[in-house]
């Protein structure tokens, strides 16, 4: 089949754009070695660490190398509407908004601002003093309840641990996030516990338990749990695999195949194949042999140092891993730290990335566009250090959308020029 635009990587760039593509009427390739940033995040939103987001992100956008100078708050916020339109849809509705960041608790008790969040989470807002009872199971070994309790009592949020008794399941031994979420799915599994948490209660005006409560369908779970307990329960997001993250992935994934997008999950691009300004083709791993994939335009959201879409050695070369297009990065691996590690600066080497003209196509280090049909989105970018400025998927999700625009604009420019019989524009 013959594609218009392959997408490499299936985190919430690669998806967006994928989505935005497909929906416009693209035949979309993605292609991804494997799950990406979903299945790590916490599953919220983050925009900018700042009590208001949106006037960080034009502060950000004012730094002539950050991506958000490439994707600004008209890209950001009709991604955003996007997504809460299908997380509505799925009945997974985001709560917050993003000129306002709300703390939530996290599975160590701290508390992280998100600018958006599932509904699910909701309770857990720490503009509220409401006493939270925190409930666990000895079996999840990543959520520890008193220890949470005690990191938010410390904060002024008044709470306690408690552990809640298994139900009895036909699981014996491993009990991961992703096994929990199933659990939560079986209605006895959830009364017995609805039961435990009206016990254990006491004073508490609210109930935290780690971010398992479902895999499809949290909403009718975490309401099924209040009814039951009688007070509000949210959800604390845990270690990875993410829930939460999981279940972002799986809306968007969903929505993606719908709009007819072809999603190849365990494809790992190894190389590019150029030919003057345009890449020709990219390669990926299969049996015993390299399999050729071609398409008009190419979307390149790998990541970052973070994500796997670079990758250091012994020497301190840093590659892009997946179409070897030039690196933005320090010279020396001496400067790829700071002398402190909660330096208020952060670490160079985490602004390290794939150097993009305005219209997000890959630059040489002379400035000179690499591949005039590739345009790059996300964590891959240079110019940002995306988890100390709270950027993560803010960035995403703008680049995403915009990397997109340029390329249905882009096609539509060529097409035009096709029909007029004049070569197209470069970019």
């Amino acid at each position: 089949m013959a594609y218009d635009v392959i997408v490499i990587g299936a985190g919430l760039a690669g998806l967006t754009g994928g989505l935005r593509l497909a929906e416009a009427g693209r035949r979309v390739l993605l292609l991804a070695k494997g799950h990406s940033h979903t299945h790590w995040s916490a599953g919220t939103i983050g925009v900018a660490y700042d009590e208001q987001p949106l006037a960080a992100v034009a502060r950000l956008a004012a730094q002539p190398d950050h991506p958000y100078a490439r994707a600004g708050i008209p890209d950001l916020t009709a991604a955003v509407a996007r997504l809460r339109e299908l997380c509505a849809a799925a009945n997974y509705p985001l709560a917050g908004a993003l000129d306002r960041n709300t703390r939530l608790p996290t599975a160590v008790g701290a508390l992280r601002p998100a600018a958006l969040f599932p509904g699910t989470m909701a309770a857990g807002d720490a503009a509220s003093h409401a006493p939270i009872l925190v409930a666990g199971f000895r079996e999840f070994r990543d959520f520890f309840p008193s220890l949470v309790a005690a990191n938010l009592t410390a904060q002024g949020l008044p709470a306690r641990g408690v552990y809640l008794d298994l139900p009895r399941t036909r699981r014996q031994l491993d009990f991961p996030t992703t096994s929990f979420g199933r659990l939560f799915e079986d209605r006895a599994f959830r009364a017995d516990v609805g039961r435990q948490l009206r016990a254990a209660r006491g004073d508490a005006a609210r109930i935290a338990l780690p971010a398992v409560l479902g895999l499809r369908d949290a909403g009718a779970v975490v309401n099924e749990l209040r009814e039951l307990s009688g007070v509000p329960v949210f959800e604390i997001p845990t270690p990875p695999p993410s829930v939460p993250g999981i279940r972002l992935y799986d809306i968007l994934a969903e929505a993606f195949q719908r709009a007819g997008g072809r999603l190849q999950i365990g494809s790992w691009v190894l190389r590019g194949e150029g030919e003057g300004r345009r890449l020709r083709a990219i390669y990926t791993e299969a049996a015993a042999r390299e399999q050729r994939h071609t398409a008009d335009y190419y979307l390149l959201a790998t990541g970052g140092i973070a994500g796997g879409g670079l990758r250091t050695d012994h020497t301190g070369a840093i590659v892009e891993t997946a179409l070897g297009l030039p690196v933005a990065a320090p010279a020396q691996r001496t400067d790829w730290f700071a002398p402190r590690f909660l330096a208020p600066e952060g670490h160079a080497i985490y602004r390290a990335g794939i150097g993009a003209s305005a219209t997000l196509r890959p630059l040489d280090s002379q400035g000179v566009v690499v591949y005039e049909n590739v345009v790059v989105a996300g964590a891959a970018l240079a110019g940002a250090d995306l988890i100390h400025e709270g950027a993560y998927e803010g960035v995403a999700l703008a680049t995403g959308w915009r990397a997109a625009g340029e390329l249905l604009g882009a096609a539509g420019e060529t097409r035009n020029a096709e029909a007029a019989g004049l070569p197209a524009a470069d970019h």
